[in-house]
């Protein structure tokens, strides 16, 4: 039985043989003193080139967030921010992963939030998100540097259940695949449910 390709293996070749300042410019990263230094959130990821060794925040630290900061750096091509929000099924190949997005990302945050949405202002706000005025309670999180996300949520009355939205730059699938989002918005999620469940203090 063959052994599952590693996922890392791919990108970390074809980053350990690319120009560190390309990959800066196309990615909205800096590369100074043999570091890329990609903001994310409020934070750095830190990854020294080409020896790929990362440097970041213990909350971040995490296998999938390692892996999503690797292809974003690899699949980044400079494409600007469109400033024009879509829906996960509009995305490039977003329709086939959409029922799954929403039952597995958009459906904690509408879940958890249903009752309050003002708390998950406050949990984003923690995460360096900038509130918005849309639906009940909304917010911006700017994750890597050239994909930001809206979160809408509305909370639950007498006539209508709550929901959430969570929508995407158009340009969004220049840096990551739908799939690859769906991934970084449950990262997203967790932290913020975590956040306003007294799990993460940050």
């Amino acid at each position: 039985m063959k052994d599952k390709p590693d996922p890392f293996e791919e990108p970390s070749r074809r980053l350990r043989g690319g120009d560190p300042e390309e990959l800066a410019e196309k990615s909205g990263a800096l590369f100074s003193e043999g570091r890329l230094i990609i903001p994310f959130l409020s934070w750095e990821i830190v990854l020294r080139h080409p020896s790929l060794e990362f440097l970041m925040p213990d909350f971040l630290n995490t296998y999938t967030l390692k892996l999503l900061t690797l292809l974003y750096l690899d699949r980044a091509d400079g494409t600007p921010i469109a400033n024009h929000w879509i829906p996960y099924r509009e995305l490039s190949d977003g329709l086939f992963y959409s029922k799954s997005f929403s039952d597995t990302v958009e459906e904690r945050i509408r879940s958890r939030f249903a009752r309050g949405p003002g708390e998950m202002i406050a949990a984003a706000l923690s995460l360096g998100g900038e509130a918005v005025e849309q639906g009940d309670a909304a917010i911006i999180l700017r994750t890597f540097p050239r994909i930001p996300l809206l979160i809408i949520v509305w909370g639950e009355d007498e006539e209508f259940s709550a929901s959430c939205n969570i929508l995407f730059d158009a340009s969004a699938t220049h840096y990551l695949n739908a799939f690859e989002l769906k991934m970084l918005a449950g990262e997203i999620a967790s932290r913020i449910i975590s956040i306003a469940n007294g799990k993460l203090s940050l």
